[in-house]
């Protein structure tokens, strides 16, 4: 059987003067307030934290995302596949 490949979308992160942040790459907002948005991406959790964040567009198709707001840190949390209950129990 052909093993199946999965195609990893390109990813970028574009801030202007922490006012505007641009990503490409978005796999999906999993929360969003206007102090915290996580979303993920093909390398991992993407964590934007500030001060009256606001998701302008977010287009699921294409990946790309824009967010206004103050823009205080930006951190990558590594995503692991989700383990099964005995695979948390025997690990």
């Amino acid at each position: 059987m052909p093993e199946l490949q999965r195609t990893i979308k390109k990813h970028s992160l574009t801030i202007d003067g922490r006012e505007k942040l641009t990503a490409t790459g978005i796999k999906r907002v999993d929360f969003f307030s206007d102090e915290l948005i996580t979303a993920q991406t093909d390398l991992g959790q993407l964590n934007i934290k500030g001060e009256a964040l606001h998701i302008e567009t977010l287009n699921s198709e294409t990946g790309d995302m824009l967010v206004s707001g103050k823009v205080a840190a930006v951190s990558y949390t590594e995503s692991n596949p989700a383990m099964s209950f005995f695979g948390r129990l025997f690990k």
